[in-house]
């Protein structure tokens, strides 16, 4: 019996000693390093415990250390913290800190053949790391984010802030967004590089700061995109911004998951963030919360952090997902050991597991890395600062650009352009330039100075005012912008040609004249749509006609003659056919004669003239059409040939004016062939007039808005010949700058409302078609036999006919009965028309001579 119960009791102990075997070999031990001094590190945390606790539940004892060091951290102290935890036998070490702390535990994992995994955004390492495992891509996803941020609002310049630290990885960073930021047509102007929060003490913290933003050149752009800083230095840098005029209308703040994590935290105050925050744009990685999964892991983390930290309400972001995730992937790896416990057998089980995390599905490649197919899923929020909290803007992954609602992620839809309507700094909804202070050139002098005039302070000598055509085209354009631009008038004393070309040296930012649009200044830069139409056109003089014969120059000589030969031919035909029934052409030769021709006279002038024979009236109506024609054609020809002969024809080799622009002076050699020694520079409005009146010039060549200027001043000049088209009036932007985009819409939009020929009307009361401008195609000859000897021919040959008829009938036997009987229908036809014609009158007389009896009956 006894013999029994020891076998029983050495059985007993034998299964409890291997059930202690038992347990002790599946257990694994983890360590993890982490800043607790941050939000972030608190969040990893609390997240890494979450998930012990959840594993132990569920399957055999992890076994967790937790290592905590301090934001002002050494490599020295980072490097004893984790052979603390090696002593202790981790088998693997989650580094939940930065990335040059994660670093260290890195490279000290590779000597001691421990699994690091690392929770870091995290670079692709320089040298082979064969013990890292990244819970993360290369930080790509963010800077490109950004830098969408950024086009989307089409601004072409930004500064960036960042917090630096002792090993320089904000370098990795920064290449990307100044690729992706470059991509997208952007550049950074101008680097804010803050030094660590911890080589900082608290009272040079704000000096620090402050400092920093002093510096900025205040023509820069006014968007800060703020890559990384540390919760007490964004505090700082906010204050000091808010106190130096950076958080107010016209500045744009984007920072990125680091601040905007901090929203929903208690590191940044509702007051903080109404006081000194409102209008910030930020991005925060996307984190889905409508899985059952992600909530009960929510509510278990607001419970745990508020007994930790004394935080109601903080909800888990991207580092806590993270973290949860490499505790879950490190558990499944060391429950799928066999025999081999050693932690190559842990690295070998979390390369070849494939997980089902908080944040998707999660697997690695061999190299310790994410897969490929997975690297464009990065998704973010955007969000505005407003009032003491923040509102969602859309939504942003990687593949697809922007959204507006979450559930529209993932599935490939279009993108919008622009997001939500923001809440800017300064309190403004319309969209700021982010230009900073744009430094406009314009001409210093121009020969008219109705397009851009300068003028300047007295005392000071400093510029008082720019006014113009030109400079109201400007700030109307400002007006219809969806954004403000804040700007400063530069004068420039040099040539058009000199002004352009200091907009691609980045002298200044853009010019504003008078700058006619061309091929060659165009390669450099961009021109908007102009602002007003020109050409090229030669002014001339307007010269008072003396010549004595100019009445006879409508038509030539040929003509004269021919209308005379007429004239008399007519006459002839006339006195032959009235000599026998016309009184007035009985007596003398003479008096039949100036009957005849007084006749002829008389239907020119429309005078009344009696005729008997219905062979004359014939005669006279074809010629009374002739006389029609002619006088119609010579008053039309006798007002070209006087306009024309007061303008003044241009003898070849005389010398003309031009204002002094270098391409109207090539234009002038190269295309309309005048030598140089024929061209003289004019410079004023006042020295063209003396230069016409001491004919110094003949002729002057202007562009058209240039002689509607003058025109309106002097009017005894007008255009004379064909208008060289040219390009136009514009402004001048960088090349391919999304301001000249902008203002080319705006030009389109005042010239198909009216505005554009309000501000004409308002500084040019000349139109070039008021001007009397002849056709340059029209000739001045006068008009000759080819245009009327159709008209000649009708005549003739009606009078010749009508008289060979006339005579043929007077010379038969019976003359009489054959007029009778000849003739009769034409005569009674005749005389219907002109008796129904007299009754006609008769009745009208009749009825006048009715009205005025009645009416003198009715009067008093």
């Amino acid at each position: 019996m006894l013999q029994n119960n020891m076998r029983a009791c050495l059985l007993s102990f034998l299964l409890f000693c291997s059930s202690l075997f038992c347990a002790k070999a599946a257990s694994v031990y983890i360590g993890a390093l982490v800043n607790t001094e941050s939000r972030v590190g608190r969040e990893k945390k609390v997240a890494i415990e979450i998930a012990a606790r959840h594993y132990n539940s569920s399957s055999s004892s992890l076994l967790l250390s937790v290592r905590e060091f301090s934001s002002s951290a050494d490599p020295l102290e980072i490097y004893t913290k984790a052979r603390d935890l090696m002593n202790w036998g981790a088998e693997a070490i989650i580094g939940a800190g930065t990335w040059p702390e994660v670093a260290i535990l890195a490279r000290l994992g590779s000597t001691a053949r421990i699994p690091v995994i690392s929770l870091a955004t995290t670079p692709t390492p320089s040298t082979p790391m064969p013990f890292l495992v990244r819970m993360s891509y290369p930080n790509s996803g963010e800077p490109r984010c950004l830098s969408d941020v950024v086009r989307s609002y089409n601004w072409r310049r930004v500064i960036v802030v960042y917090e630096d630290d002792n090993y320089g990885s904000i370098s990795g960073v920064l290449p990307l967004l100044s690729d992706e930021l470059r991509a997208g047509g952007s550049r950074i102007d101008y680097h804010i590089a803050l030094p660590p929060w911890h080589t900082v003490s608290d009272d040079d913290a704000a000096d620090t700061v402050r400092r920093k933003l002093k510096h900025v050149p205040p023509q820069l752009s006014k968007v800060f995109i703020v890559l990384r800083s540390s919760p007490e230095l964004a505090v700082h840098l906010f204050k000091e911004a808010k106190l130096l005029g950076m958080m107010t209308k016209g500045h744009v703040w984007i920072v990125n998951d680091d601040i905007t994590a901090l929203l929903d935290s208690t590191d940044l105050s509702p007051s903080f963030i109404s006081s000194y925050m409102q209008g910030v744009v930020g991005i925060s990685a996307f984190v889905n919360t409508t899985t059952s999964f992600f909530r009960d892991f929510s509510s278990e983390f607001q419970q745990r952090f508020d007994q930790e930290y004394g935080t109601k309400g903080q909800q888990p972001g991207m580092h806590a997902v993270r973290a949860y995730d490499a505790v879950h992937a490190l558990a499944h790896a060391a429950a799928g050991r066999a025999e081999d416990r050693s932690s190559v057998a842990l690295l070998e089980g979390v390369l070849l597991g494939n997980i089902s995390g908080l944040s998707g599905s999660i697997s690695f490649t061999r190299e310790g890395g994410l897969p490929e197919e997975g690297r464009g899923n990065s998704a973010f929020r955007v969000i505005n600062v407003v009032g003491r909290s923040y509102r969602e803007l859309g939504f942003w992954s990687e593949r697809h650009g922007f959204f507006e609602e979450e559930t529209e992620m993932g599935h490939g839809r279009p993108v919008v352009d622009v997001l939500r309507p923001v809440f800017w700094p300064g309190g403004t909804g319309k969209t700021p330039g982010g230009w900073g202070m744009l430094r406009i050139g314009v001409p210093n002098h121009t020969t008219f100075n109705q397009f851009v005039k300068v003028e300047y302070n007295d005392s000071s000598g400093k510029v008082k005012e720019v006014t113009g055509f030109c400079i109201d085209v400007f700030r109307e354009i400002l007006k219809h912008l969806s954004y403000d631009l804040n700007y400063e008038f530069i004068p420039f004393r040099g040539s058009y040609d000199d002004l352009v070309n200091r907009v691609p040296l980045q002298v200044i930012d853009a010019a504003v004249g008078d700058i006619t649009i061309l091929a060659k200044r165009a390669v450099d830069v961009s021109f908007t749509e102009p602002i007003l139409s020109s050409g090229l056109a030669m002014m001339v003089p307007l010269r008072p006609n003396h010549t004595p014969w100019t009445l006879a120059k409508p038509f030539t000589a040929d003509v004269w003659f021919l209308i005379l030969a007429t004239l008399t031919y007519t006459a002839g035909v006339l006195w032959y056919l009235e000599r026998d029934s016309n009184p007035e052409f009985h007596g003398t030769w003479c008096v039949q004669l100036g009957a005849a021709l007084w006749l002829i006279f008389s239907t020119i002038f429309f005078a009344h003239g009696r005729i008997h024979n219905y062979y004359t009236k014939t005669v006279m109506v074809v010629w009374l059409l002739v006389v029609f024609i002619l006088t119609s054609s010579f008053t039309a020809n006798l007002s070209s040939i006087l306009v024309t002969e007061k303008l003044g024809a241009v003898p070849p080799g005389s010398r003309v004016g031009y204002d002094g622009d270098a391409f109207v002076l090539k234009y002038l050699k190269d295309v309309l062939g005048y030598k140089e020694r024929n061209i003289e520079w004019i410079r004023s409005p006042e020295a063209y007039s003396e230069a016409f009146k001491s004919n110094k010039i003949s002729a002057a060549y202007l562009e058209t808005p240039y002689i509607r200027v003058f025109l309106s001043r002097y009017k005894d000049f007008t255009v004379s010949g064909e208008t060289h088209r040219l390009g136009g009036f514009g402004f001048v932007f960088p090349k391919d700058s999304p301001l000249a985009t902008d203002f080319s819409q705006v030009i389109l939009q005042l010239a198909e409302n009216g505005a554009l020929n309000n501000l004409e009307k308002k500084w040019f009361s000349v139109t070039l078609s008021s001007s009397p401008t002849p056709d340059n195609k029209r000739k001045k000859e006068s008009l000759s036999l080819d245009s009327f000897w159709a008209l000649f021919l009708l005549t003739g040959c009606t009078s010749t006919i009508i008289l060979l008829v006339f005579s043929a009938h007077s010379f038969l036997p019976t003359k009489a009965r054959a007029a009778a009987v000849s003739f009769e229908p034409l005569r009674q036809s005749f005389k219907k028309v002109w008796t129904a014609t007299a009754k006609l009158n008769e009745k009208r007389e009749s009825l006048k001579s009715s009205e005025q009896q009645g009416s003198g009956m009715n009067s008093p």
